[in-house]
């Protein structure tokens, strides 16, 4: 009998767990599974601004691709993809025609500009590994030269408030975070949103709302209103677009993303996860358990059973501002201080695939309780 092929793409939270949950189809011999990847390594993003401030090395951030599929016999290809043929079910990359039987797609996300002059071209920003590595090495670079560092984190979400409360551990920088909304992390409860911003400015973080940006010169951001700001670092984290793939004639959402049913698929036989598809927030615990349902549902159709509409169950809120000061929502409770700063630590460990990097992480967080932060140039 014929293995049925099954095609993952995408070796991010989507793609990596979906693999997960898919393994005992690996494994009996029922299917014959291959992730495709442009890196070989699974990158837990929420903790990049650790990395760009010292807080983590690159090494606990990124796990191996082929270490997590160890023994699971699911084929892992390093490459690109150039096209999909949802017709007649390829995908074809550089190097290779894949047929499947059903495809995941699972590509993630980039950093979105909206068209800014200058903004791309005169910022750094946080979505990999190697924008971690360049702030870091340019704020210490600086550092040799001066003790007068100035930076400004433009994007109030997530990303940029946490990035920020670090910033300002890091070397001690001068911190300035820009919204273009009337708050910060505007996607959260509005008390949480009131408590980070005091929490902000009790770190002596400059904060500004209710200013869109025009443009973005070297070392300076230019606000519609024609006013301006100038800094040694700018940085860019002011939102994300799904990547864009040539998959033919498909739905989209008006946010870009790929419209999918309740079942997460495009079609009978092609699921999308993640931040590609959908309406749901761009999170890491969306993309987890979209996952795993992804890969139930799958499992379920070879078996001729009836698939789970996807629901998402949000397990809670949580945002780092610094060491040993964290806020959390957790049911309808909103609580905040060292307890949800290492509840949010103890959260995030346990979403790594090793206990080799769980273990190494731990030991830098506790590493960074008594000592200053990395500033080895790498």
């Amino acid at each position: 009998m014929n293995k049925i092929k099954i095609i993952i793409i995408g070796g991010g939270f989507g793609g990596t767990y979906t693999a997960k949950y898919l393994k005992p189809l690996a494994r009996s011999g029922t299917a014959e599974i291959t992730l495709i990847s442009k890196d070989n390594y699974f990158l837990f993003t929420p903790l990049l601004h650790e990395v760009a401030t010292g807080g983590q090395s690159m090494e606990n951030v990124a796990e191996s691709i082929e270490e997590i599929l160890r023994g699971s016999n699911i084929n892992f290809l390093q490459d690109k993809i150039v096209s999909i043929n949802i017709k007649d079910k390829k995908v074809i990359t550089k190097s290779e025609t894949f047929s499947y039987d059903y495809l995941v797609i699972s590509s993630g996300s980039e950093t979105n500009y909206y068209g800014i002059q200058g903004a791309k071209e005169n910022s750094f920003t946080l979505k990999n590994l190697k924008d971690a590595i360049s702030i870091r090495k340019n704020i210490i670079d600086l550092h040799k030269k001066t003790n007068d560092i100035s930076s400004i984190v433009v994007g109030a979400g997530p990303t940029g408030v946490e990035l920020a409360a670090e910033l300002i551990e890091f070397l001690h920088t001068e911190v300035t975070l820009v919204s273009a909304g009337n708050n910060i992390l505007l996607q959260y409860p509005e008390k949480m949103q009131k408590l980070a911003h005091k929490e902000l400015l009790r770190k002596k973080i400059k904060v500004i709302t209710n200013m869109e940006v025009a443009r973005v010169e070297q070392g300076k951001i230019v606000f519609k209103d024609r006013s301006s700001l100038s800094a040694k670092i700018i940085i860019w984290v002011a939102g994300v677009k799904p990547i864009t793939m040539n998959v033919g004639n498909i739905e989209y959402e008006k946010n870009g993303r790929m419209k999918v049913d309740e079942y997460l698929r495009i079609n009978p036989n092609v699921y999308a996860l993640g931040d590609i598809s959908g309406t749901l927030p761009m999170l890491a615990q969306v993309a987890v358990q979209q996952g795993k349902n992804v890969a139930e549902n799958i499992i379920l159709d070879i078996s001729g059973k009836l698939l789970i509409p996807f629901k998402f169950h949000e397990k809670g809120l949580l945002i780092s501002l610094g060491q040993w000061y964290a806020i959390g929502k957790i049911g309808n409770i909103i609580m905040r201080g060292p307890i949800m700063w290492w509840l949010w630590r103890t959260i995030y460990l346990f979403n790594f695939h090793s206990w080799r990097n769980r273990m190494n992480i731990a030991l830098d967080w506790t590493i960074n309780l008594f000592s200053p932060r990395d500033i080895t140039e790498i």
